[in-house]
């Protein structure tokens, strides 16, 4: 997988910022249909100056909650970093909508969009290219949207054509059908012996045959022109995206500075990332639960081994491990910790029910940073993970 975070495109029109590659990967694959010009950044110590190196024209900003993406921006504003004619869109989950409507209607963001989960591809689009008509160079870009929606407008042109042509060879059949009735019922009515069966056939025919014949012909006529309302509907809508493409941009707005309205801390550091390695699902499962409700983001695994896949593969802030697990043990996986990459230095705390303290001694000397005695508190917990981050 690429690494974003590398400034590998100097000054790209479009920049995505998040906390992690994986939560922006299709909202990625959508602006790459569109352009080229565009590169994603993962947020670290250093985004502020990596934004200020790359000046995009249209930034993105999708990091794990509005509250974060608020302070980011709210940062860049204040040490004037950004370029002065930005496109500024707030990516939320759909939960957040409510808030991040908000902030644009404050005018701190020029649009937003419900990332998580990901339906409205073409309104992305849309919002990008809104972003890159403020600057000259964007014909292209438009021209390629502009091209993408007329394709499938002469789709739905044939779509059209195609749902007229049935009905017509349907109300065909429906009238053939009809003239092939009467015929028949004309030729049994000259065979029948007396004007009373002759009635009977009539009245029989008035009352089920020709309701029958005409109420098929109506329900058929009706299913069809619904079809094709609905393709000229869609064609009306793919017409409307044409003309807010074409359509001028409005003057550039100021940038509201009353942040702290929005109740919200000049910090956008993604919250602390935590392995949890624990075989007894009970215990995990509460361990898991109070972490999460402190803001932590939790990662699961019930063994050393797949302890090891997990610590190969991602950065974790602090590793929670109980010493007694299937497949490799809690001291052996520690000692492969420290000889694997990036997950070096991480901090390790023990999870184990042996009081003994000559023995959590002994384990402090493979690497261990801390101890949680189980079955533990809440406060134990959490005062064992905030030491070994501070």
């Amino acid at each position: 997988m690429t690494n974003h975070n590398r400034i590998t495109k100097r000054h790209p029109s479009v920049l995505v910022l998040a906390h992690r590659e994986d939560d922006v990967h299709g909202v990625n694959e959508i602006i790459s249909e569109q352009t080229k010009d565009f590169s994603c950044l993962i947020v670290k110590k250093t985004a502020l100056e990596d934004i200020k190196q790359l000046a995009p024209k249209v930034l993105l900003f999708a990091l794990s909650d509005v509250k974060k993406s608020v302070c980011l921006y709210n940062q860049l504003i204040k040490k004037n970093y950004l370029v002065k004619n930005h496109y500024s869109v707030l990516l939320c989950s759909n939960k957040e909508s409510g808030l991040a409507f908000k902030c644009c209607l404050r005018d701190l963001f020029d649009s937003y969009f419900v990332f998580q989960p990901l339906y409205e591809k073409f309104r992305l689009q849309l919002i990008v290219f809104e972003g890159l008509k403020r600057f000259d160079n964007t014909s292209e870009y438009v021209t390629s949207l502009s091209t993408l929606v007329q394709n499938q407008d002469k789709e739905i042109n044939s779509l059209i054509e195609m749902g007229l042509s049935y009905k017509e060879s349907l109300v065909e059949e429906i009238i053939k059908s009809k003239n092939e009735v009467n015929t028949l019922n004309q030729g049994i009515l000259e065979q029948l012996p007396d004007n009373l069966s002759k009635q009977i056939f009539n009245d029989l025919n008035e009352t089920h045959l020709q309701p029958l014949l005409s109420a098929l012909e109506h329900s058929l006529s009706n299913k069809i022109l619904e079809l094709v309302d609905g393709l000229k509907q869609s064609q009306t809508l793919n017409s409307q995206l044409i003309q807010e493409i074409n359509k001028p941009i409005s003057p550039n707005k100021e940038v509201n500075d009353d942040i702290s309205a929005l109740g919200f801390v000049d910090t956008f550091a993604p919250a602390p990332f935590i392995l949890l390695v624990e075989d007894n699902h009970i215990y995990r499962e509460m361990i898991s639960d109070v972490l999460a409700n402190e803001g932590f983001e939790i990662e699961q695994v019930d063994d050393g081994l797949a302890a090891i896949k997990k610590i190969k593969q991602q950065q974790y802030n602090v590793i929670l491990m109980d010493l007694f697990l299937p497949n490799l043990d809690g001291l052996n996986t520690t000692k492969h910790i420290r000889n694997i990459g990036k997950n070096k230095t991480t901090p390790v705390i023990a999870l184990s029910g042996n009081k003994n303290k000559q023995l959590v001694k002994k384990w402090a000397n493979h690497g261990l940073d801390g101890y949680i005695l189980k079955p533990s508190t809440k406060e134990e917990i959490l005062n064992a993970i905030h030491k070994v981050l501070d």
